[in-house]
C-alpha cells in the first residue's frame, strides 16, 4: 500500500486530484492507515490510463465507463466516436487557417474597409455565426 503523498508524487497529480478521483469513483478503494489514505500499487497504472484517456479528450464519466463498465466493444465505440469528433474539429481548424491565410493576403490598408469582410464578402460568407448572430461589443 502506498500513502497518498507517494501516489501523488509518482503519478504527478496533486493529492486533491486523487481525492476528487476517489469521490467520482474513478479510483478506489482507499484504505486509511492512521487516518491517512493509502492505495494499492495498481492505482499508478490506472492513473496512467486515466491521464492518457484525458489527453485523448474523454470525460471522467466516459473514463469510468471505459475502465469499469464496458467491454472491448464499448472502448472501441467510444474511441471511434471520439475520433470522429476530432476529425470534425480538425476540419473546422483547417477552414480557420484557410480564412486566416486569405485575410493575410488581403491588400487593404484597414480591416474595417476590407470588402472581403463585408456582409457579402468572401470571408464573411465563410465565417461561422455565433448562436445569437452579431455580438454587441458594448454589452460584452
Amino acid at each position: 500500500m502506498l500513502p497518498i503523498d507517494k501516489v501523488a508524487k509518482e503519478s504527478g497529480l496533486a493529492a486533491s486530484a486523487l481525492r476528487y478521483y476517489e469521490r467520482c469513483g474513478v479510483i478506489g478503494p482507499v484504505v486509511k492507515i492512521r487516518g491517512k489514505r493509502h492505495y494499492s500499487r495498481a492505482v499508478l497504472h490506472r492513473l496512467s490510463v486515466i491521464k492518457v484517456c484525458q489527453a485523448l479528450g474523454f470525460s471522467l464519466t466516459e473514463i469510468v465507463c471505459l475502465l469499469d463498465g464496458g467491454d472491448e466493444s464499448t472502448w472501441k465505440e467510444l474511441a471511434v466516436r471520439r475520433r470522429s469528433e476530432v476529425e470534425k474539429q480538425m476540419d473546422a481548424m483547417r477552414e480557420v487557417l484557410t480564412m486566416l491565410d486569405s485575410a493575410l493576403g488581403c491588400s487593404c490598408d484597414r480591416l474595417a474597409n476590407c470588402p472581403d469582410m463585408g456582409p457579402h464578402g468572401r470571408l464573411a460568407v465563410k465565417a461561422p455565426q455565433s448562436r445569437s448572430g452579431l455580438v454587441d461589443i458594448g454589452r460584452t
